[in-house]
């Protein structure tokens, strides 16, 4: 894992949907500009030590896994869930058109309420690898 990868993807390892996502993420990152992280990674913490796991905006509720995955830009901007997919979007072969759409008027709103759904019952509809 290079420090000088422009973006990170922090993900959620024990989620079989999350871990999908991040190896088909990882084909589509051909030039490698992702460094690839997940939140039970101990070097999450080093790597990110300012990312408080007890956020007011709940991100990390006590005794739960994470709720969103998380996006880091190499100045440090961290974008959440959706907005964590739309950003990384024009990083990845191809797939710079279709970021275009989650720009169009509605489609965010309907975006966010969906992966905020998917995220909620990641662990029911697709399993959990971890404890």
């Amino acid at each position: 894992m290079s420090r000088l990868s422009p973006y990170t993807l922090v993900y959620d390892r024990d989620c079989e949907l999350c871990r999908w996502t991040q190896g088909m993420i990882v084909r589509w990152d051909r030039r490698g500009r992702i460094r690839y992280l997940a939140f039970q990674d101990p070097e999450f913490r080093d790597w990110f030590p300012d990312l408080d796991r007890d956020d007011p905006a709940g991100l990390w509720p006590h005794g739960e896994p994470p709720r969103a995955m998380l996006f880091i830009d190499g100045v440090g901007r961290v974008r959440v869930g959706m907005d964590a997919f739309r950003a990384m979007l024009p990083q990845l072969a191809g797939w710079r058109l279709l970021a275009i759409l989650f720009y169009l008027p509605g489609v965010p709103w309907l975006a966010s309420r969906f992966y905020e759904w998917l995220a909620r019952n990641r662990y029911r509809l697709f399993g959990r690898s971890g404890p």
